[in-house]
């Protein structure tokens, strides 16, 4: 047996860990797979293979809010006062006309969104593009989703950089905290936490680098606090507090440092619980700053009570329906954790159904989970690693487990991200712990290569082909309807997805068959959910594809109904508006007054704001000799355009 870890950290304030047998550090001169640079670039070759294919891929999912879409961010360093000091959606939001929506109730994540601007000054303002260019056969707006295109491939190699940083940090972490008499379990956990096919939705879309750099501050905190707390060198205090700050404004999931620093100054520094919770304090003071920030940045918006279910999943549960499922959901969680298949980009309404307790499985999610939690506090007794494991699991569990708010979705990969850490550490724990038992350290060895040998291989197929799911919102969409088909949004999506195959194709029958496709989801979509507006307005476009004005006019009718000042409404609307005035015109030039009216008012129902269509059906009121109807038609002319000297002068002889 190879020599024990020489460490100066006294044996006091060491937490209880795991064994050093079969794995311990080798001491021989030379290479060694101990040594933390070989596991480093080990685990960056793995996050590089597991990850190159989506250096390809374009935007997809929420992308488009928060970079292609964001003017922000498309302004590059000019932009990044307004991400600072408003909300994270605030650009989006502004231009989709929808500023009293969810979209701007609070969400202030700058972070990311400032590493976005800064890449758009590197690779390019469109704006200088446009005026610097010399390319004059290629129509602008194809050059400008070019361009969109490529930088997207440029924020995907970033995002990949960032993630394989994040888990060499961690290996750092782990190697010198938690577990600091076993550097392969440190290793091993690493390993774990790079290669699980949950985190392809984290890396694979850029918009969730806030979830990547979170982690990553998150992490360099608790290791810059530790190191004070070891050598008291004012650097490494004021580099924690500045790691802190940059974790809040990645996203709002720092504010469980606050826990989850005195946790690992009493496990890892064997402080008492009062010293813990002291050393603590200075760390009240990025948060009091992120929390004014916060506040000034988001002060415009509104206190939106949501009343749409794709935002408020429980929305038409019952109190004791919306608990069941809620411990059903976390169960889904670590079955996901365990056996990552099949993944989805969504799972909102109605893709997890409601449940109650009489269900068996919320009874053993339950149970698991009081066990889980039972252990973590016995394990704080000990200073045991598992304690710091399972609160690092259960803290930012609790953030988005809808336990104790309501965050706009029922589950999501991206919000297993930081949890899975835990989760990590603790399979390696265990794993570590049964190859402990075998005696012999060669099969100890042959054990745990044949155990990798199976995993990374496996976790690397389900990766690298859920990747390329992600490539566009097509390629996505039509993926995942297939995995979740009773979603609400995804339903909407994927008939999106085929509308859009639809109006760029040149073939007849591929136009056919996907606008037909495209409809069977919306109507799935409005039939799950009936107050949901984007399947309305989006089948009425399809129907316009399909020349079918009558039912594109009722699903015009809906969305005018229920959103008259939906940003998207006036393609439609317009667009079926010509259609009847233009056919309600031929009619009436024909003389075929009785079909000329009833044109010309379905025109009225699709654009009621546009008097020249009042106009033209007072006018062959007047015809048919319908004085009433005509006399209404005018003054609605006249209301939407009081200076309609024609219209004045029909209503004056009507008088």
């Amino acid at each position: 047996m190879s020599k024990k870890i020489k460490t100066t950290v006294s044996k006091k304030e060491m937490p209880i860990n795991v064994p050093s047998h079969p794995l311990e550090k080798n001491n021989k001169a030379g290479f060694s797979f101990y040594d933390f640079k070989i596991q480093a670039i080990f685990l960056a070759i793995i996050g590089f293979v597991f990850y190159a294919n989506t250096f390809s891929n374009e935007w997809a999912f929420d992308d488009m809010m928060v970079v292609t879409q964001n003017e922000y961010v498309q302004s590059g360093i000019a932009g990044i006062p307004n991400l600072l000091l408003g909300d994270s959606y605030e650009s989006f939001a502004h231009q989709e006309n929808v500023e009293s929506s969810n979209l701007t109730n609070g969400r202030y994540r700058p972070l990311s969104l400032i590493t976005y601007a800064l890449e758009q000054q590197v690779l390019g303002i469109e704006n200088k593009e446009k005026a610097d260019s010399t390319i004059t056969d290629v129509n602008p707006q194809q050059r400008h989703e070019t361009k969109l295109k490529n930088d997207m491939h440029f924020r995907h190699v970033v995002n990949v950089i960032l993630y394989i940083l994040s888990v060499i940090v961690l290996l750092y972490f782990l190697r010198n905290w938690v577990f600091q008499k076993n550097v392969l379990v440190a290793f091993l956990a690493a390993l774990l936490f790079i290669i699980h096919p949950i985190h392809t939705e984290v890396v694979a879309n850029v918009k969730s680098r806030d979830e990547i750099l979170s982690l990553l501050f998150i992490l360099l905190t608790l290791i810059y606090s530790l190191k004070f707390l070891q050598n008291s060198k004012l650097i490494n205090k004021l580099a924690a507090i500045l790691f802190c700050f940059l974790a809040l404004l990645s996203k709002e999931y720092a504010v469980m440092l606050i826990v989850l620093l005195p946790i690992s100054f009493y496990i890892f520094k064997n402080f008492s619980i009062n010293k813990s919770i002291k050393a603590t304090y200075i760390y009240l003071v990025p948060l009091l700053i992120y929390i004014l920030l916060r506040v000034s940045a988001v002060k415009t918006a509104q206190s939106v009570v949501e009343t749409e279910v794709i935002n408020n999943p429980y929305l038409f549960a019952t109190l004791s329906e919306k608990y069941a499922t809620i411990f059903s959901t976390l169960f889904s969680y670590i079955k996901l954790l365990f056996y990552p298949d099949p993944l989805s980009s969504d799972y909102s309404y109605k893709q997890i159904p409601y449940t109650d307790f009489g269900n068996i499985m919320v009874w053993i999610s339950i149970i698991i989970h009081s066990a889980l939690l039972f252990l973590m506090f016995v394990m704080l007794k000990k200073r045991h690693v598992l304690a710091f494991a399972l609160a690092f699991y259960f803290v930012f569990l609790a953030l988005v487990g809808n336990v104790f708010f309501n965050i706009g979705a029922p589950m999501g990969e991206r919000l297993i991200y930081h949890s899975s850490m835990g989760f990590a550490i603790i399979i390696a724990y265990y794993i570590s712990v049964g190859i402990e038992k075998i005696k012999n350290k060669k099969l100890s060895i042959v054990t745990i290569c044949i155990l990798l040998g199976i995993m990374i291989p496996a976790a690397a197929y389900k990766t690298i082909t859920r990747n390329a799911d992600w490539k566009t919102d097509t390629t996505l969409f039509l993926k995942d309807i297939n995995t979740c088909p009773n979603s609400t949004l995804l339903n909407t999506n994927a008939g999106i997805a085929y509308l859009g195959i639809a109006v760029t194709t040149t073939n007849d029958s591929i136009k056919k068959e996907c606008l037909h496709k495209a409809i069977a989801h919306f109507n799935k979509a409005i039939g799950i959910d009936k107050k949901y507006i984007t399947p309305y307005l989006n089948r009425g476009i399809a129907y316009i594809q399909m020349a079918d004005m009558d039912k594109a006019l009722m699903d015009c009718d809906t969305v005018i109904k229920y959103f008259p000042v939906h940003p998207s409404l006036p393609y439609l609307s317009v667009t079926i508006s010509k259609y009847f005035f233009d056919k309600g015109l031929k009619y009436g030039m024909d003389n075929q007054l009785p079909e000329a009216i009833t044109c010309l008012k379905k025109a009225t129902e699709a654009a009621p704001q546009h008097p020249d269509i009042w106009y033209n059906l007072g006018f062959a009121y007047i015809k048919t000799g319908n004085v009433q109807d005509a006399k209404y038609a005018l003054q609605k002319t006249l209301q939407l355009k009081p200076d309609h000297q024609q219209a004045k002068n029909l209503l004056a002889q009507l008088q």
